[in-house]
């Protein structure tokens, strides 16, 4: 499985990416834009990201324009394959933003920071991209 995080702050990449090294592998970038372009990449190359998980508020091209192009790609490029789950990720002060790229924008889901191990699991597991019975602890 493989996995895009964008997000501005480097240690909240690094932190997402250390909760899910041992299920999948993750690329980082720091803005949408460069987010934007490996999604479309990987989608024109036939092998599609499986989630991606979208800081909000980042420099270059903020989360919900990256989401609404991901998006529009996806329809252009791979038409008939099913949507990859976007989980925008959020500060406390942005939740507002994150409900309306959730329900105008076509993300799948949305976390707050700070983000735990678990609730990041979870999702996953609603997503069934790793299984139920994967041994985490409470």
């Amino acid at each position: 499985m493989k996995i895009l995080i964008a997000d501005d702050e480097l240690n909240n990449r690094k932190l997402l990416r250390d909760y899910l090294k041992e299920y999948a592998h993750c690329d980082m970038v720091s803005d949408g834009k460069a987010a934007l372009e490996l999604f479309v990449a990987d989608l024109e190359d036939g092998d599609p990201y499986n989630l991606v998980l979208l800081d909000i508020i980042m420099p270059v091209m903020d989360g919900q324009k990256t989401l609404t192009r991901m998006r529009a790609a996806e329809k252009k490029i791979a038409a008939d394959a099913k949507e990859t789950p976007v989980i925008m990720v959020t500060g406390m002060d942005s939740s507002l933003q994150a409900m309306e790229a959730y329900f105008k924008g076509g993300c799948s889901d949305y976390l707050t920071k700070p983000v735990t191990r678990q609730v990041l699991l979870d999702k996953l597991r609603k997503f069934n991209l790793i299984p139920d019975n994967s041994g985490e602890e409470a």
